[in-house]
């Protein structure tokens, strides 16, 4: 029952998105057939255009059609260059993706890092201040600055096939990954502190348990819980954030692509990176939701 419940919240939750993108850009007083012919076309032109894409039916007809298409995985093609949105999209995805990854990547680190040098509970206090109140796109000037100086291979070809192409994405993913690395790192601090107060902490210690298995083992593993909580509600973040760290640092990503489509007016490509996102958002719960049963027996039996 639990399972037919969370699946229901989630396909109404993605239908929602569906919708919110289609009826979005048909509020939105332009013509897409206008936009793909150009302002010298004539009516007839125009008009023999929209009902080759469906535009002159009903609302609903031409909503059910979209939702067809979009079970296909057909987001139609882009109205500036004709090409399919479906292989624009993946073309970028996995730059973003890649992006994001080592964002993850450097927050864990830091986060755990924090934990395990407890007498530099200052310092990182401090840190994690300048992280918060730092705007990205000030740390992302700053930080491309600092990397085109001294970086003298920082480039990407677009190919992953030299080690310059990896290089490239260490800049951008340390700006995009600040905030959540001062967030996450004090919320498992948090946890930790609480959690070693507790009376099965003190009773190991009371029996003279090793203090490191105390912390990593008992202490941590009931930390995590919280802190990957606060990591999957980060991650919407994360793919906001990506937006505006791909254009400072000029990432061929999914950031890109959505600022190239807005100022083109590219209405299929608008619509499938919102529900590209909104895909993105679901499938990261459903992850997390099923990891941490995996990492705490008592939420199964639950």
């Amino acid at each position: 029952m639990y399972f037919v419940r969370k699946n229901t919240y989630y396909f109404s939750l993605l239908l929602g998105i569906i919708l919110f993108s289609f009826l979005l850009f048909h509020i939105i007083p332009t013509d897409p057939a206008r936009i793909i012919l150009g302002p010298n076309a004539d009516e007839q032109q125009v008009n023999s255009l929209r009902k080759e894409l469906g535009l002159d039916k009903p609302l609903i007809i031409q909503f059910i059609s979209y939702l067809r298409q979009i079970a296909g995985f057909d987001f139609g093609k882009s109205f500036v260059d004709g090409r399919l949105v479906y292989d624009e999209i993946v073309d970028k995805l996995g730059v973003s993706l890649f992006m994001i990854c080592c964002c993850l990547f450097i927050t864990i680190f830091y986060s755990f890092l924090s934990i395990l040098f407890p007498l530099s509970n200052r310092l990182f206090k401090v840190l994690n201040f300048l992280f918060i109140s730092t705007p990205s796109f000030f740390s992302g000037l700053i930080v491309a600055l600092i990397a085109v100086r001294y970086l003298p291979f920082f480039s990407f070809s677009g190919s992953f096939e030299s080690v310059s192409d990896y290089i490239f994405f260490l800049p951008p993913a340390f700006v995009l990954s600040l905030y959540p690395m001062a967030i996450l790192s004090k919320i498992l601090a948090n946890e930790m502190e609480e959690i070693l107060k507790k009376p099965y902490i003190l009773a190991a210690r009371a029996y003279a348990f090793n203090e490191k298995k105390i912390c990593y083992i008992y202490a941590l593993k009931n930390a995590v819980i919280p802190y990957l909580a606060a990591i999957s509600n980060q991650l919407p973040m994360l793919f906001t954030g990506a937006f505006i760290v791909e254009i400072i640092f000029s990432v061929p990503g999914i950031g890109s692509l959505l600022i190239k489509s807005v100022l083109e007016r590219d209405f299929p490509m608008l619509e499938a990176i919102i529900i590209l996102n909104g895909i993105i958002f679901i499938l990261t719960n459903i992850f997390f939701e099923n990891l941490y049963p995996l990492i705490d027996p008592r939420i199964r039996k639950k």
